[in-house]
């Protein structure tokens, strides 16, 4: 039916009166800390205000007014900077401060074309105020294992290792005849941290670090239970190098950096390529520092040597932005870096992973609930495949949703960000997004 003037002012008002009531809906919220509401991000965080919207413009049919109440200029960058700087404001007020900084990617398929799009918001020199942008370069931290399992993944399809093979055949460790690569993929091995280990030290070698978690009780009997090591990666590191008698930093280079043209990506060796940001954190959950307790008081401190930027390696040593990350995981999950069978292989959650995190809470509107030979799932309306990242003053985080095609990268160089909500939020409000630019292109 075509709305009548009269019928069409009507329905203006009603748009009008469910703004009101919508920013009312949204009182208790994060977005309370605002003086002035964005109106776009105010319905994006409006589910009943949604659906009425959305009912009001199947009566109007063809009228502009939906456009007009949301913002004709609403688009995709918009919508992620204006989420990011929210962001920046609720993760940093239970400490009574603004978290340093904050940088995101959103790679999306809207009508067929591919959309790649990057913002930034805050510090490259916290606690300074050089403006970050885009292209910075972010310690990634654990984001690293999904390349480590990758590379094992290619060399199980080249013939050059067995995921089922024990860990014995290519380094000694107690148990390893028990111990398959497949378990160290997927945290079902049992291997202790060796970052738990008081002889953990930023100078131990790859051979060092996992002789430290060879003397210590191993969690479980292998393939019993799920626990997340970073001993596991170490040692894939390791095996990685055997089989190919080539470095495990050349391999990466060679198989995924250079090919998918990730120019922005490097392994940190100890020396800061141009670009890479300073880290920062809380003065608090250190060695000699009173425990991190969610309340004012504590003191941003930049973070510009990190203990564990070199010895992580394998598991952790890795530097990227936000676009590189977003790319790289989308081509890992959906592209042609591996084969069918081991992409499979790491979207399909083990079944010891499901039963321990069963019963996580979730992180905002994201929850973890599995871990794969090398990704984690998250559902945020829908299935994502990705990876957390944490590291001496940064935090990382990247899914990419299966359902909507959509792939999404958070990172911070304020290590007491929380990298599961901030990346639950800002695929929840893109997600939305689309929605709502998907009946304004089309109508109802």
């Amino acid at each position: 039916m075509t709305a009548t003037p009269t019928i069409r002012s009507s329905l203006r008002r009603s748009v009008a009166s469910l703004e009101t009531i919508g920013y009312d809906l949204a009182e208790s919220n994060l977005w309370r800390s605002r003086v002035r509401q964005t109106p776009l991000i105010e319905y994006l965080m409006a589910p009943t205000r949604t659906f009425f919207r959305i009912l009001l413009l199947a009566l109007l049919a063809g009228v502009s007014s939906f456009t007009a109440a949301v913002g004709p200029d609403a688009n995709l960058h918009s919508v992620l900077q204006q989420t990011v700087e929210d962001l920046r404001i609720s993760e940093g007020k239970p400490w009574g401060v603004i978290v340093s900084g904050l940088a995101a990617a959103a790679i999306t398929d809207a009508n067929g074309a591919k959309q790649v799009v990057a913002v930034a918001s805050g510090a490259a020199d916290p606690p300074g105020d050089i403006p970050l942008k885009t292209g910075d370069r972010f310690h990634i931290g654990s984001i690293t294992k999904s390349f480590t399992a990758a590379l094992i993944m290619q060399l199980n399809q080249e013939g050059k290792l067995s995921l089922n093979e024990p860990i014995e055949k290519w380094l000694q460790y107690p148990n390893g005849s028990n111990i398959t690569i497949k378990m160290l993929l997927g945290h079902t091995s049992g291997v202790p941290n060796h970052t738990d280990n008081p002889g953990h030290k930023p100078t131990n070698t790859p051979l060092q670090s996992i002789a430290l978690s060879a003397q210590q009780k191993p969690i479980f009997a292998p393939g019993t239970s799920w626990s997340y090591s970073n001993t596991n990666y170490i040692i894939l590191g390791v095996i990685a190098e055997k089989a190919t008698a080539s470095t495990w930093q050349k391999q990466l280079e060679s198989r995924f950096f250079e090919p998918l043209a990730l120019s922005d990506t490097y392994v940190w060796n100890g020396k800061a390529v141009a670009k890479t940001v300073t880290g920062s954190r809380l003065n608090c959950g250190y060695p000699g520092e009173p425990d991190c307790v969610k309340q004012p008081g504590f003191k941003i401190i930049p973070e510009t040597a990190g203990a564990d930027w070199t010895v992580a390696w394998s598991a952790g040593a890795i530097v990227s932005t936000p676009t590189d990350v977003a790319r790289w995981m989308r081509a890992l999950v959906s592209g042609n870096v591996l084969d069918a069978e081991h992409r499979a292989l790491l979207t399909t959650p083990t079944r010891e992973s499901v039963k321990v995190l069963a019963n996580k809470p979730p992180y905002g509107t994201l929850r973890w609930t599995g871990g794969s030979l090398g990704l984690l799932r998250f559902e945020i309306e829908g299935v994502g495949w990705g990876h957390s990242g944490a590291i001496n003053g940064f935090v990382s985080n990247v899914a990419h949703m299966t359902g909507s095609g959509q792939t999404v990268s958070v990172l911070s160089n304020f290590e007491n960000t929380n990298s599961r909500v901030a990346l639950g939020q800002l695929s929840h409000n893109l997600l939305r997004f689309a929605r709502w630019a998907d009946v304004r292109r089309t109508g109802p």
